[in-house]
């Protein structure tokens, strides 16, 4: 029987650093082993030529759910190469006796610091000061920006990438607000973060982080209702996932006057669509279209900046997801199944 673990969305330059991270990982053992590399995400449509792929190693863009479990029989084990696990169904799995792993920890620094980078962005017009200079346009009109010291910075999610964005905003000067179900005591005692309701952040905070895993109860937490808190002045950044603010939301406070601070994301509806071609193959609902035509809407917004869900993309963060993915592959195979032999396993 074959023993095969399959590496989705796989860019050519992985393939090499993968397998020698295996290599040194395994040793010997790295020969009981199939390992493909695909270009392609996992989905209904793939799934169908992948049904003896024991481990699927996935990304951003793949889709494991009813429909692609079905075809692959003989599934143990799913890594995403991603902190958020939103585009796996973790029941169907373990219905299935199917583990799951995620990524936790690589990149939450790098993701801070990205999301303090757009807020500096933000603060001093580089978007309309670059178009300007591309125009040798070399007047200050537009250009005005504003301290960032002794300003409220409103924390949404006090995790991994929360907790470093609390870490910057208090070292550069600013009162740090926070909101998150589960409160950490660490952060304020370290930065003196103080914990509010959501709405009064929304109501206090100068500048807005949002920083949320995607679930069922954080699907729009930034809505049409509760972003005319917001001050006027104030800007809103999100790191998180795109469905975590709703874009009509973002459209009718730009409209209104409101967040002149600005929006910057990484991450937003209709990411898909605007990000991978091959999405475009595929049959798009509706909404998924309506969503990624407002998100290109906004950039009518001169106070408006997007970057491509990069956040995470560093030299030093990918090197540490590739060295966390085989020790995911590593503990697994070891551990796990340490009274059995891999024969057995497979």
């Amino acid at each position: 029987m074959s023993r095969v673990i399959t590496f989705f969305e796989a860019k050519d330059w992985e393939k090499e650093e993968y397998l020698r991270r295996i290599r040194e990982k395994f040793g010997e053992r790295f020969r009981d082993f199939e390992i493909s590399f695909v270009p392609y995400s996992l989905n209904k449509e793939t799934s169908k030529h992948h049904g003896d792929t024991k481990i699927a190693v996935i990304y951003l863009n793949s889709l494991v759910n009813e429909e692609v479990l079905e075809d692959m029989k003989n599934l143990k084990f799913v890594i995403t190469r991603t902190t958020g696990m939103d585009h796996i169904d973790i029941l169907a799995c373990k219905k299935r006796g199917i583990d799951v792993a995620n990524i936790p920890f690589y990149a939450s620094a790098t993701v801070a610091e990205h999301a303090i980078a757009l807020m500096f962005a933000l603060a001093r017009r580089l978007r309309v000061a670059y178009s300007k200079m591309k125009d040798l346009d070399f007047s200050r009109d537009g250009l005005m920006g504003f301290d960032l010291f002794g300003k409220v910075a409103g924390v949404i999610g006090t995790g991994n990438i929360g907790s470093h964005i609390c870490r910057i905003a208090r070292g550069i000067g600013m009162e740090v607000l926070a909101y998150d179900i589960n409160p950490n005591k660490k952060l304020e005692e370290l930065y003196r973060v103080k914990y509010v309701r959501l709405e009064e952040l929304l109501s206090s905070a100068d500048v807005i982080f949002v920083a949320v895993l995607l679930t069922r109860e954080t699907k729009h937490l930034i809505n049409l209702e509760n972003i005319k808190l917001t001050k006027d002045s104030a800007m809103l950044i999100n790191i998180a996932r795109g469905p975590v603010v709703d874009t009509s939301a973002l459209i009718w406070a730009l409209e209104r006057g409101k967040l002149q601070g600005g929006v910057a994301v990484d991450v937003f509806e209709g990411e898909k669509v605007l990000t991978e071609a091959t999405f475009l193959k595929e049959i798009c609902p509706a909404e998924v279209l309506t969503k990624a035509l407002q998100t290109l809407h906004l950039f009518h917004y001169p106070n408006f900046m997007l970057t491509p869900h990069v956040a995470y993309y560093t030299k030093e963060a990918l090197e540490r997801l590739m060295d966390n993915v085989v020790g995911e592959l590593s503990h697994y195979l070891m551990y796990k199944f340490s009274s059995k032999t891999y024969g057995e396993y497979f």
